[in-house]
């Protein structure tokens, strides 16, 4: 028999204040006595959840400025390759930031493929310091993801076999002795002297090379060892399929906690400023300024843009964009607080990864920072990186901006505006990044003193725009021929990044506009007619110095920056150049109120600005 309508409310009301007695009592009892709790610390874990899920949310791959790493092209460029069993290559230790390196890891890359090479040895670092001048050999870890090269190159192109060390090799008689090799010496067709002119023939003449210098054919009994000699902007962009072009530069990532310190940075930046950033979404317009500010006595000594007319060009540049956040990548503290000063007399605040993740003392007298309460541990891990590593970091937050601005001289520039014309140039993986009919000796001027100078730091416009394309994964450097360029890397990753080389630096071997490598013809993009740029001097680094805890690195009497004879050389012929070619073209920004100015832009897109002299 049913019940009746009011026994059956009065059940469900027992039933309800039950299950509300259960719920009381478990609240206040001992066992779980939320009322004795530390509120602050419930809350402090909460905010520390939603930091993990930002930073891992931002770290996933398909966060990337330009998505997902898409493997076609290169899978397909493996698969159409002639391998030759026993044959191994080595690239030669590279010097200089990380533009240079990256640019030339890819087209190491890049030359072992078209070889046929079924051996690689990962690379090495040189690294140059005032307490070791004849360098010392620091591990492909010292910038990258050994293990996301490792998986990346066995699954795109399982041919190839990575051989940790060369000394791995040492029951193979046969590789004691390494066959050199410069690549482009067994070609007679260069164009502008340094880029491969007809790369479909490159491994003909490559076989025909070895055949001479190495009669026994390699085998997997008696492999030979080729060791090449560190190969800059080589491969053309026009070789390649410009998506292969825009990706390539992405078998190439930088170290774990680098990003992660990155993502953090982000994290921080974002809830500062109240961004609305979301992890996933790319470069995001009206949020924040980019700016690479390049200073310090190095930079001073070398005749790259002075302090005076970077400011000018960025926070100009940033007015005119209507964005009051600019993050700087610091070189001088005393720069940057000049920076900061004359950016608030405009409303703009500035930002740089120190003062997002620890405060500075105002009453000390050198710039001693504290790490904020929530970020001590990433603090900790800067801090644990070399200054060249530290750089690192600002690549990857300047790869976020809303609009990047960099300057003619630095490859880590050029680096940072390749990656980021991969996203401008959209579903096409790779456009054109040639600059207003730049001719092609224009970009082998650029190009040798590139290939002069092997540090990342100082690249002409156009020697960065046409090394990154060679092997920026992130997108193509240029100083190129008036072809269009496919995307190098990187740049890159590069350019390109941690301490700075009085060397243009592409991010990728081959090129690669977001760190992909060129294909041997891969044609730079052209840089404006702006005389070639100096290398950049990159501050000295050890890999086993770290910034000193709780200060910010910089130069000083007890830590100069040198130069090598070759950069010297090359800057008094830029110089020589630049002076015959009088005063760059200029044009007027208000800022302030006054008159700013500004360098013609030697490269611009949608999303970067690279200033000219």
């Amino acid at each position: 028999m049913p019940l009746s309508t009011q026994a059956s409310t009065a059940i469900k009301l027992s039933i309800a204040l039950f299950s509300l007695a259960i719920t009381a009592f478990y609240l206040f009892s001992g066992a779980a006595d939320i009322t004795h709790r530390d509120y602050k610390a419930l809350y402090q874990t909460a905010v520390k959840g939603k930091k993990a899920w930002y930073v891992e949310s931002l770290l996933a791959e398909e966060s990337e400025i330009d998505g997902p790493f898409n493997n076609s092209t290169l899978v397909e460029l493996c698969r159409t390759r002639e391998w030759t069993p026993g044959l191994i290559f080595k690239c030669e230790a590279p010097e200089g930031g990380i533009g240079n390196v990256r640019n030339i890891f890819l087209n190491c890359v890049r030359y072992a493929i078209e070889a046929g090479a079924t051996g690689f040895i990962v690379p090495e670092i040189l690294l140059r310091t005032t307490s070791s001048p004849d360098g010392t050999n620091v591990p492909f870890t010292h910038y990258f993801d050994l293990d996301h090269f490792s998986t990346t190159l066995q699954n795109t192109c399982p041919q190839i076999h990575l051989i940790a060390h060369q000394n791995d090799l040492f029951d193979l008689p046969s590789t004691a002795t390494p066959v050199p090799l410069v690549p482009t010496s067994i070609t007679t067709s260069l164009l502008g002297g340094f880029i491969l002119g007809e790369p479909g023939n490159w491994s003909a003449s490559f076989h025909s090379f070895l055949n001479i210098t190495h009669p026994v054919p390699p085998s997997t009994a008696k492999p030979v060892l080729v060791s090449l000699a560190a190969p800059l902007l080589q491969f053309p962009l026009t070789y390649d399929d410009p998506h292969l072009v825009a990706q390539f530069g992405r078998i190439l990532r930088f170290r774990p906690d680098v990003r992660r310190i990155a993502a953090t940075v982000m994290y921080a930046l974002n809830t500062n400023h109240n961004l609305g950033l979301e992890p996933g979404r790319g470069v995001v317009p009206g949020k924040f300024y980019g700016a690479h500010l390049r200073t310090g006595q190095d930079a001073v000594a070398a005749g790259w843009t002075p302090y005076e007319v970077q400011e000018h060009n960025y926070i100009a540049h940033a007015l005119k964009a209507h964005l009051g956040l600019i993050y700087v990548t610091p070189t001088t503290p005393a720069d940057v607080e000049a920076f900061r000063n004359t950016a608030a007399n405009v409303s703009i605040s500035v930002e740089t990864k120190e003062t997002l993740l620890a405060s500075v003392s105002p009453l000390e007298s050198a710039s001693v920072y504290t790490p904020l309460k929530g970020f001590e541990e990433e603090w900790g891990m800067l801090q644990g990186l070399s200054w060249d590593q530290q750089l690192l970091v600002d690549f990857e937050v300047l790869l976020r901006c809303s609009l990047f601005g960099g300057m003619w001289e630095s490859s880590f520039s050029w680096n940072v505006a390749m990656r980021r014309h991969v996203v401008a140039s959209g579903a096409k993986g790779w456009t054109s990044i040639a600059q207003r009919g730049k001719e092609l000796d224009e970009l082998a001027r650029v190009k040798r003193g590139i290939m002069s100078r092997a540090f990342d730091g100082i690249e002409g416009g156009s020697v960065v725009v046409a090394r990154e394309k060679v092997n920026s994964e992130e997108a193509p450097e240029a100083g190129s021929e008036s072809e269009e360029h496919k995307d190098p890397e990187s740049p890159p990753e590069a350019d390109s990044p941690p301490s700075e080389d009085p060397s243009p630096s592409p991010d990728s071997p081959p090129t690669d506009p977001a760190s992909e490598p060129s294909p041997e013809s891969e044609s730079q993009p052209e840089p404006e007619s702006q005389p070639s740029p100096s290398p950049e001097p990159e501050p000295p680094t050890s890999p086993s110095t770290s910034a000193p805890p709780g200060e910010h690195p910089q130069f000083s009497a007890e830590n100069p920056a040198t130069l090598s004879e070759t950069e010297t050389d090359l800057e008094d012929r830029l110089e020589a150049e630049k002076n015959a070619a009088g005063p760059p073209a200029t044009a007027n920004v208000d800022v302030g109120g006054e008159g700013v100015r500004e360098g013609e832009a030697s490269f611009e897109d949608s999303l970067s600005v690279v200033f000219g002299p």
